[in-house]
């Protein structure tokens, strides 16, 4: 067996990569003295690790923090999709709104490992199981351009692959990543292979590839010695006092909305990986690789400088060594270009940042602005070391303000000036929303886009000159979590959001629609036009406004009336404004402690279904799981829902309600059901009806979910438009007060369902079957059971996409379900 090379010095790990192109929204404080120590020795090291799979939390980071906090290289994880297809624990969002979620989980995580974040243009489309799926649905030319353009850019020595290329039944995602890591691995070396990038970055043939395996221990000891290598990632710092398993059970935790908050382990562990590709190597990861400066031509002076600025280093003073820190970044500049001198003079200006003790931010007064604007931007740099830092100049959007103070110890030196947005300026909204960038764009593969507006300041010492950039931000004061920072905005002149953008309508009465007009700017006024479509009335059609400043918000209603028979459209909404007419945009602002407040503004606009629909039972008892929509969905049909505590089931009257739901993983995150299932069987014995929306297979807070076993499974139909078989026609289920056939499964979003339930006791009847194209019909994505007086279901079917979608024949079955009790 072979081990990772680490090199003798140590470091704090709760720290960022100084020279990568990562963004948090908050100022990024001075490092501490050991912080500033380990950034000394990453500055000696030249060395890069490139870590591939296909989403957020695939990536393996106690190997990310044990390579780059460790080995001291340049890690990174490229992850192929954003993970807008999964499911979210913590909140509504799907989607979009999901794939921000995570891609800003990534960005918490890699802030505490170290490692820096990429991507691709792939979208998570949900579950696959094939990877020809995934690189049809992908675009494999598309994908693989993207996966060559990070690796031609990072220029790493070692590729890692989570998954294997061949190995293994998996996520079609998953292997689809490890196949297009491989290909790249030699595409990009060949500058036949996308010569458009080649106008940016140059060809590039890492060393090598491996797949970080999981292998079963039996599988490996029938392997032939030495033909992995190995690396503990239990290692222990101690200078941090933590291993790097500590680490990643940190950076794991960030991705909460999967639910993956991560104990740490303790003591030696190893992760092995297995050659795929490149030259051999029989000692390290980076065997025949030259990890110091001699790699960049030009470059032993700064080698030199560095080395000695690492032996001076006194981490009760700091400052002490900004002189050399200085001298190193003037020897740079002399070196001719080469990809690592960009990543070194980050490096080292953020070295000098850290001895010179330099705080510096650029604070709007307000979180947003609107084009045509003046916002008043308070820039503040202080240095709270010992070193001599003269202030040259400040710019704030493009505009340049000349200084030439000098810095006093500890005393703020604060300009506001007025940032003025351009009156053509779009509105915020994250950079890869829609088509993304492709390469060779230099925002290809990054995860976020630049800030709106940056401050430079431009600074000076001892003769040195260097330049410290910090985004535009908004900082206010939360009364639980203190001091918090957001990005700043632009906004548009007005937003319209309606209370419900998926309006569901059972029959053809006229309806009154909310909307919210807000101001962006005062004063504003105009109209907002209201386009239905086709076989739709929206009365009135314009709706006048006039709000008198920034931030005040007026309702407005119109009544909304569909066709006389089912369908489905979109409600489109334009504003007037000063004379021009244009698409309305919606403000979402997505807020989780975790990662930074996210404000966006897509497109205004609604989803209308008009359903052929009838009800049984009215009154629903909701236990509310996690990410679950389907509350708001039912209401506008008539359905009064009420959402249960654990009081309300341990002690309140369930016999009032015709049914009651239990939401999508409820029995994971509901711990108190474990107690409680009881009482919920009871009133089902008693005449009820319990509908059991889907849980995940691990970490469920009991096994017995039903009055009768059966097991949920990770069993699913991941094919939307997967033909559906009715096995029991004379269902009630199927007949009441709905009668559901082929056409009610059409336009479905995404996935018929998933955690299918299996090995279920024969009083279990199974209503539905399904399959995805070459697999077996699986039939537990539906299951009733008589138990005394009442039923209970058991459905994985993705009620929970379908439902907030606006899906009629999904509303249809789904009102069966509710309408058991009411059965003739």
């Amino acid at each position: 067996m072979t081990r990772l090379f680490f090199p003798a010095t140590h470091c704090s790990l709760a720290i960022l990569a100084a020279c990568g192109p990562q963004a948090f929204a908050q100022p990024e404080p001075v490092r501490d003295a050991a912080a500033l120590q380990v950034l000394l020795d990453k500055l000696q090291v030249l060395g890069t690790v490139l870590y591939v799979a296909a989403h957020p939390d695939d990536e393996n980071t106690a190997a990310l923090a044990a390579f780059s906090q460790g080995a001291k290289v340049r890690a990174a994880y490229l992850s192929m999709t954003r993970g807008g297809g999964g499911q979210n624990l913590i909140g509504p969002e799907l989607g979009d709104g999901l794939a921000l979620i995570r891609t800003q989980e990534l960005l918490a995580a890699r802030h505490l490992d170290g490692a820096e974040q990429y991507f691709t243009r792939c979208v998570d489309f949900g579950f696959s199981k094939t990877p020809a799926e995934t690189l049809s649905i992908w675009g494999h030319d598309a994908a693989l351009a993207d996966v060559v353009w990070v690796v031609r850019k990072l220029r790493p020595d070692v590729i890692l692959t989570r998954f294997s290329p061949t190995l293994g039944t998996t996520h079609g995602h998953h292997t689809a990543s490890a196949m297009l890591a491989l290909e790249a691995f030699r595409a990009a070396a060949d500058p036949r292979a996308f010569p458009e990038q080649l106008e940016r970055v140059g060809v590039w043939q890492a060393r090598r590839i491996l797949w970080n395996s999981f292998r079963p221990q039996a599988e490996r000891d029938a392997m032939k010695p030495g033909s992995w290598l190995t690396l503990d990632v239990g290692a222990y710092d101690p200078l941090l006092g933590k291993s790097f398993t500590e680490l990643a059970a940190e950076s794991r935790s960030m991705h909460r909305s999967q639910g993956f908050g991560a104990v740490p382990s303790r003591g030696s562990r190893l992760e092995y990986f297995e050659p795929l590709a490149g030259e051999p190597a029989k000692a390290d990861f980076f065997e025949g690789v030259d990890l110091t400066w001699g790699r960049v031509k030009g470059g032993e002076e700064v080698r030199a400088l560095l080395a000695q600025a690492r032996a001076a280093y006194r981490p009760e003073r700091p400052s002490g060594i900004l002189g050399l820190l200085l001298q190193a970044k003037a020897a740079l500049e002399k070196v001719p270009a080469d990809p690592w001198v960009d990543v070194k003079r980050g490096e080292i200006v953020e070295a000098i940042r850290c001895a010179a003790g330099l705080w510096a931010e650029a604070i709007a007064e307000r979180p947003m602005g609107c084009p045509g604007e003046a916002v008043p931007v308070t820039a503040t740099l202080v240095a709270r070391g010992s070193g001599a830092v003269s202030i040259k100049g400040l710019i704030l959007d493009g505009t340049s303000l000349d200084l030439d103070r000098r810095l006093a110890p500890n005393e703020p030196l604060a300009e506001t000036r007025a940032l003025r947005i351009p009156g053509g300026m779009a509105p915020s909204r994250p950079a890869w929303l829609g088509a993304g960038a492709a390469p060779p764009s230099p925002l290809a593969g990054l995860p976020e886009g630049p800030a709106a507006f940056q401050a430079t300041f431009r600074l000076e010492a001892e003769g040195v000159a260097f330049d410290l950039r910090v985004p535009v931000q908004y900082r206010f004061r939360d009364p639980v979590l203190g001091e918090r920072y957001q990005a700043f905005t632009v906004a548009p002149p007005v937003t319209v959001n309606l209370a419900d953008p998926v309006q569901i309508l059972g029959d053809a009465a006229p309806r009154a629609v909310t909307l919210d007009v807000a101001a962006g700017r005062g004063p504003v006024s105009g109209l907002v036009l209201l386009q239905p479509p086709p076989g739709w009335k929206a009365e009135p059609a314009e709706i006048p406004f006039s709000l008198a400043r920034a931030g005040e918000e007026r309702k407005v209603v119109t009544t909304l009336t569909p066709p006389p028979g089912p369908g489905t459209g979109t409600l489109e909404i334009a504003v007037a404004l000063d004379g021009a007419t244009q698409p309305a945009l919606s403000r979402v602002r997505i807020d989780y402690p975790h990662i930074p407040i996210q404000t966006y503004y897509p497109a205004a606009r609604a989803r209308l279904a008009r359903l052929d629909l009838k009800r049984g039972g009215s009154r629903i008892g909701y236990v509310m799981g996690s990410g679950d929509e389907i509350p708001r969905t039912l209401r506008p049909l008539g359905y009064q829902v009420d959402l249960l505590s654990d009081e309300d089931l341990a002690g309140g009257d369930l016999d009032a309600f015709d049914a009651i739901v239990v939401g999508i993983r409820a029995f994971n995150t509901r711990p108190r059901l474990a107690q409680l299932k009881g009482r919920l069987l009871d009133y089902v014995a008693r005449g009820g009806t319990e509908v059991v929306l889907y849980a995940v297979d691990q970490g469920l807070v009991t096994l017995e979910l039903g009055p009768y076993p059966f097991k949920v499974s990770r069993d699913r139909v991941t094919e939307e438009a997967a033909p559906v078989k009715l096995l029991v026609p004379s269902s009630p289920v199927l007949n009441w007060p709905n009668r559901i056939t082929a056409e009610d499964f059409e336009g479905w979003v995404q996935e018929r369902g998933l955690y299918y339930a299996r090995d279920w006791d024969p009083r279990y009847q199974a209503v539905l079957a399904s399959a995805d194209a070459g697999s077996e019909p699986l039939a537990g994505g539906l299951l009733v059971a008589s138990h005394g007086k009442g039923h209970f279901v058991y459905t994985g079917l993705a009620f929970f996409r379908q439902l907030p979608d606006g899906v009629p024949g999904a509303y249809r079955l789904f009102a069966n379900l509710l309408a058991l009790k009411t059965a003739p």
